[in-house]
């Protein structure tokens, strides 16, 4: 059972100051399209670091928002933590009940852009270092910050980033972001990510849009990129590139075992999607295998000639544009699976629709069993009520391969303020004031685990 009460009280202390970091930060509007902004929060967690005591660094790379590299601390140990101060475009803004720059607190759900992802966590980790050091003293063991601000595009120059600054990142040990807690207040951790290779597909028929009778002997380019789309993945969910799963690694068996040990909540699962089913009619272990451990091939968008609601138009587009998103598994690799992508377009006469890359992220793992990923353990059982779940990797994506594969340094990703239903990337983005805080206190646990954990 938790016994963390002094740092539970003081952080209740401190509720005001830190839900106010929490509404500063959230107000400031960080996104790519806003360089200005995301100056200015580069500049704001900058100042918060350096008035906790930290020497901080700008690490550069051209074309990229600055990379903030802080230091503090002292100890045998060395612990980097990974966070980013951007976050995802609003729109639809309309879907929003209040202004997703403008932080509201309702009946205990503090609302905002980057509310929980991702600036929740790193407010609560700065918060955290506060705290420890006024209850404590000195840190126990030597923090790097790392924060980028382009994981919200794909983190394009951090695989540059490591590669030019890698000799000032090393460490013992890396807590990457948060990942969450679950519906029933389980706190999760995940030692590894999913990869991801993100593409626009593009195809333009005809020279203008032309009247919708002229279909009958015209082709439409809509319907061609729609055929493509079909050939791509079958109602199961099984995609069907050729040569798409070539690489995939099999869980092994104690992959196996630690998934059978994995809560999920079918039913408050299906309640939160609003579905009957899930893919493929998976249920228990089978519906937990394929979660963590089966890649994917997901339309995130489909543009094409008129779509104003509640109105017609008859037309014939000319043009048609569809964003696809691909998981991948270990040992997948993204330039791998927009060659398949290409070849497989090209062999079903779809060579004509053109293929523009985004983001790419080669899918990692990381031992369960390191020194970091013990400690952050061990903190959990004095801060949360429930037992953790343990999970092998995020079925999301970071940029945790430059990390936990190039530098090898073993990372985990611990429990967060992000619950199912906090709405990351979508409108009314939130977390739970109670989780807010609880993480604060967590991040005061992290800190004094690691620096005493037996390797």
């Amino acid at each position: 059972m938790p016994s963390n009460g002094a740092a539970r009280d003081f952080v209740q202390e401190r509720a005001d100051r830190y839900l106010g970091w929490l509404t500063e930060a959230c107000s400031i509007p960080s996104v790519a399209t806003q360089p200005e902004a995301l100056a200015k929060m580069a500049s704001w967690v900058e100042d918060k670091l350096q008035a906790l005591g930290a020497s901080t660094r700008r690490l550069t790379i051209e074309g990229a928002p600055d990379v903030l590299l802080a230091e503090l601390g002292s100890g045998d140990r060395t612990l980097l933590v990974y966070d980013h101060y951007d976050v995802q475009p609003v729109d639809p803004i309309d879907l929003w009940d209040s202004q997703p720059f403008e932080p509201e607190i309702r009946d205990g759900v503090f609302f905002a852009r980057g509310a929980a992802d991702n600036k929740g966590d790193l407010v609560a980790r700065l918060a955290g270092i506060e705290a420890y050091q006024e209850l404590h003293g000195p840190l126990p063991t030597k923090v790097k910050f790392l924060i980028e601000g382009e994981e919200e595009t794909g983190s394009r120059s951090f695989e540059s980033l490591i590669e030019k600054y890698g000799s000032d990142l090393q460490a013992d040990g890396c807590i990457w972001e948060g990942m969450g807690i679950d519906h029933l207040g389980r706190p999760e951790f995940v030692f590894g990510a999913k990869g991801l290779a993100y593409v626009e597909l593009t195809y333009r028929g005809l020279a203008d849009d032309q009247h919708s009778s002229l279909a009958v002997i015209a082709p439409s380019p809509v319907w061609h990129m729609v055929e493509a789309l079909s050939t791509l993945r079958s109602p199961d969910g099984k995609v069907l590139i050729d040569g798409f799963y070539d690489d995939v690694v099999a869980p092994t068996e104690e992959d196996e075992r630690l998934l059978a040990s994995i809560p999920f909540e079918e039913e408050a699962e299906r309640k939160r999607l609003g579905i009957g089913t899930f893919v493929g009619g998976a249920t228990g272990l089978d519906l937990v295998r394929r979660y963590m451990f089966e890649p994917t091939c997901n339309i995130a968008g489909l543009l094409a000639g008129f779509t104003e609601p509640n109105t017609s138009k008859t037309v014939l587009p000319k043009e048609v544009m569809a964003k696809i998103d691909m998981r991948l598994v270990p040992n997948q690799d993204p330039d791998d699976v927009v060659a398949k992508l290409r070849r497989h377009l090209d062999a079903r006469g779809f060579a004509d629709i053109d293929i523009k890359r985004y983001s790419n992220e080669i899918p990692v793992r990381s031992s369960g069993s390191s020194t970091v990923a013990r400690a952050s353990i061990e903190a959990a059982a004095k801060v949360f009520e429930q037992p953790p779940s343990l999970q092998p990797m995020m079925i999301g994506t970071g940029p945790m391969y430059p990390i936990a594969s190039m530098l090898g340094i073993p990372t985990v990703s611990p429990a967060g303020v992000c619950r199912p239903d906090s709405n990351i990337h979508a409108p009314n983005e939130n977390c739970r004031v109670d989780d807010f805080l609880k993480i604060v206190e967590y991040t005061i646990g992290w800190l004094d685990a690691f620096a005493s954990v037996e390797e």
